[in-house]
Formats: C-alpha cells, sequence, structure tokens
C-alpha cells in the first residue's frame, strides 16, 4: 500500500512537476507578450504623437490658407473696384473725346463755311467790281500806316488827303454801275444760310441721338450677353462632369473688357487629365465637350424640338449611355430627332424610321413604335 502510494504520490509529482515548468513557460510567454505589447503601446503613442502633430499642423497650414485666401479675395475685390473705377474713368474720357470731336467738326465746318464765303466775296468783288480783295487790304494798311505818319509829320496831311481822294474816285469810277439785286441777293444768301444752320443743328442733334442710342444698345447687349454667358457657363460645367463622370471645364472670354467682340476659350479636364485646350483633346472627348456645350446652350434656352446629326459617331458604348442619360433629362420639355448609326442610340428611342431600299432605285420608309409592339408571351412548346 505504502508503495502504491509513493508511486502514485511519484506520479503526482512529476504531472506538478510539469504543469509547473508549462506554467513558467506560459508565463515566460506572458512577460513576453507583455513587453510587446508595451512596445506596440509606446509605439502606438508615438503614432498618435505625430499624428496630432500633423493634424496641428495641418490646422495651422489651413488656418494660414483660409488667411491668405481672405488677403486674396480683399485684394480681388480691391483690384474688381479699381477696375470698375478706371473702366468709369475710360468711358468719361471717352464721352469728353466724342465731345471735344463734335466741337472740332463744328468748328471745322464754320470755318469752312466762312471760307467759302470769303472765297464767294473775293469772286463778286473780281467779277463784278474789277476789285482785289488782298489789295484793298494792303491799300488799307498802307493808308493806316501813312495816317500815323501824318499825325508824327503835320506837314503831310494835304498830300495823304489829296491821294485817298484820288483812290476813292479811282475806285468809284470802278464800281460802275451799282447792283440794284444786292439786296434780293442778300436776303436769299442770309435764308440760305439760316437753312444750312438749321439743318447742321438737326443733323448734330440726330448724331447725338444715335449714339445715345448705340451707347444703350451696346449697355443692354453687354448685359444680356453677361448673363446669358454665366447660364451657360453653369449649365456647361454641370453636363461636363455628367458626360464624363467627373473631370472639369469651363468657357472663359479671350478679353473681358471688349465681350462683345473677343473670342470664347473652352477649356477641359477629363477625369485623369490635366486641364488643356479643347483643340488638345481626342476625337471622343472632343465631340462630348462639344455636346455639353450644345446642350447647355439648348437648356438655356430650349425649344420644343432638337435635331442631332450623327453626334455619337466617335463614341464607345459608355460614353453612349451617358450621353443617352444626358438626354434623358430634356425630354420633359423637347423632343429629340436623332440621326444615328448605333445601336444603343436605337434601343433608347421611342419611334424608330430607316430608309431601305429593296429594290434597286426605290426607298421605302420603315417605322417602328416601341409603345405599339406586343411581345410575344405564348410558351416555348406552343411557339415552337
Amino acid at each position: 500500500t505504502v508503495d502504491e502510494r509513493l508511486r502514485a504520490l511519484r506520479n503526482q509529482h512529476q504531472q506538478l512537476e510539469r504543469d509547473r515548468r508549462q506554467r513558467q513557460q506560459e508565463y515566460a510567454q506572458t512577460v513576453h507578450g507583455q513587453a510587446a505589447c508595451k512596445q506596440r503601446l509606446a509605439a502606438s503613442q508615438l503614432n498618435m504623437l505625430r499624428a496630432s502633430a500633423a493634424l496641428a499642423q495641418a490646422y495651422l497650414d489651413k488656418e494660414s490658407i483660409q488667411n491668405r485666401r481672405a488677403e486674396q479675395v480683399a485684394q480681388r475685390d480691391s483690384k474688381r473696384q479699381e477696375r470698375a473705377r478706371l473702366v468709369q474713368l475710360v468711358q468719361s474720357i471717352r464721352t469728353e473725346w466724342r465731345d471735344h470731336q463734335d466741337q472740332y467738326h463744328s468748328l471745322e465746318l464754320t470755318v469752312n463755311d466762312v471760307r467759302h464765303q470769303r472765297d464767294t466775296l473775293v469772286e463778286r468783288l473780281r467779277d463784278d467790281y474789277q476789285l482785289e480783295l488782298a489789295e484793298l487790304y494792303a491799300a488799307r494798311g498802307a493808308a493806316a500806316a501813312t495816317a500815323a505818319e501824318s499825325d508824327q509829320e503835320p506837314g503831310g496831311d494835304a498830300d495823304a488827303v489829296q491821294q485817298e481822294i484820288a483812290e476813292l474816285r479811282r475806285k468809284i469810277q470802278r464800281l460802275g454801275n451799282v447792283n440794284l439785286e444786292a439786296l434780293a441777293e442778300l436776303q436769299e444768301l442770309e435764308r440760305r444760310s439760316a437753312d444750312l444752320q438749321t439743318q447742321f443743328a438737326d443733323l448734330t442733334a440726330a448724331k447725338k441721338a444715335l449714339e445715345e442710342i448705340l451707347h444703350k444698345i451696346n449697355q443692354d447687349s453687354k448685359r444680356l450677353f453677361t448673363e446669358t454667358f454665366e447660364t451657360v457657363r453653369g449649365h456647361f460645367q454641370e453636363l461636363f462632369r455628367k458626360l464624363f463622370g467627373g473631370g472639369m471645364a469651363d468657357i472663359q472670354l479671350e478679353d473681358e473688357n471688349d465681350i462683345l467682340e473677343c473670342g470664347i476659350e473652352i477649356v477641359a479636364r477629363p477625369p485623369g487629365k490635366e486641364l488643356r485646350s479643347i483643340s488638345l483633346l481626342s476625337g471622343g472627348e472632343k465631340t462630348l465637350t462639344a455636346v455639353a456645350l450644345l446642350l447647355a446652350i439648348f437648356r438655356s434656352k430650349p425649344s420644343p424640338f432638337c435635331v442631332l446629326d450623327e453626334v455619337d459617331a466617335a463614341l464607345d458604348e459608355v460614353n453612349i449611355g451617358r450621353f443617352i442619360a444626358v438626354l434623358r433629362e430634356f425630354l420633359q420639355r423637347s423632343q429629340f430627332i436623332i440621326v444615328t448609326h448605333s445601336k444603343k442610340t436605337m434601343a433608347a428611342a421611342d419611334v424608330l424610321y430607316g430608309i431601305t431600299m429593296q429594290e434597286s432605285g426605290v426607298s421605302k420608309q420603315v417605322t417602328i413604335r416601341f409603345e405599339d409592339w406586343v411581345e410575344d408571351d405564348r410558351p416555348q412548346a406552343e411557339v415552337a
């Protein structure tokens, strides 16, 4: 019994020894795992600190960017105000220049009238009285000089008076007979001058009125063009993203100071590509961009009908699906007539009109309305 008990105790002791060694191994593993956990915890805390520092730096960068953006917005507003002021100044300068130009033209017309009257008077004096106006002015200047000398030299008054009397007699002899119609001609010329002055005033007023009308037309045209351009621009950006499944596009004026005469540039950035002009895009991208612009203009001012002639010829199946999805948004207000060879576009239509030539030289129209087509619901056995 004692031996058996001793063997049992020895077996129990061995079992306990094995358990102890196993517990020691588990303890060692636990200690090792705890150390690893502490290392991971320290690494996690370090990563958290780094993330917190990066987040704080990001917040600082964001705040600095917002501050710079606010400064840039303020600068932009100030630049816009300055540009508006300069535009007003240029407009006032142009108006003043036009006023000076009108005054110059009026003075030029007055000078031409006076020159014409002078030439007419010289011709009349030469033809009627054989007198030269230049000689009269020269004689008058000589007489004035002689009178001045006579004032200084009292002894020469008699000779000067005799010369003047002789000159006047010669002038009277050259005058000949008196023109009795001179007063009537003077009245006719005065009447004609008054009519010309009235016509000139009417023409000046009409010119001023036309300039005001043109200025108003230009202002209204600029306002309407700007409003329509902004509307089409918003629709174009929205439709471009729908047709391409993302990306960005814009239409820009080449010269904002002369919006009625400048060109329009189209820039586009399809998904995954850089921003570029429409002339640098591929054929399908050009087609989708043109379709987006066309539909944007159509949305800004829709009409009951729209005809599209093979606009999907350069598109693949995916782009045709997007194109059809965009067209369905317009169906509530418009109807589309599409000339196409694409099966997917045909499948999206409500009515198909086809042209076939069963006989040589004889065309025949085939019409299919999908809503009138009745599918055969009979079982396969009956159909067979």
